[in-house]
């Protein structure tokens, strides 16, 4: 069971916008590792309002991206927020563009995606190895 509460990632995100500056990858030193060692991530950069944040459990990840220049690293594989058309989301997976609606699944190479929300200008969806 996790024992981190429900709140920990709006925390996170809060904390790592303040970081903002320390470049697109995200916050520096200390707030990185520890964030690390949590199984979870969170960074704002890269386009004007973009949001990423990653929780991971063993091989399986829950992602939100929005905005332009969302990106995450996620087991092994950089996905990139391409955009939002009506219900459907594109995301990058590595060097292949896939697209989900929610509820929909995919597979991009050894991952496996499930789209869980799709609203607005931000996509939600979880990601396993295949």
């Amino acid at each position: 069971m996790d024992s981190r509460p429900p709140v920990l990632l709006s925390a996170l995100l809060l904390v790592c916008a303040s970081f903002s500056g320390s470049g697109p990858a995200g916050p520096a030193g200390p707030l990185s590792g520890f964030l690390d060692s949590l199984g979870v991530s969170a960074a704002v950069g890269g386009g004007s309002g973009s949001v990423s944040l990653v929780s991971c459990s063993g091989d399986s990840c829950t992602v939100t991206l929005g905005g332009s220049g969302a990106r995450a690293h996620v087991l092994g594989t950089t996905i990139d927020f391409v955009s939002i058309d009506g219900d459907r989301a594109v995301l990058r997976v590595g060097d292949q563009d896939v697209t989900c609606t929610a509820g929909q699944s995919t597979t991009a190479g050894a991952l496996a995606l499930s789209c869980t929300e799709v609203a607005g200008d931000r996509v939600v969806f979880t990601v396993t190895r295949g």
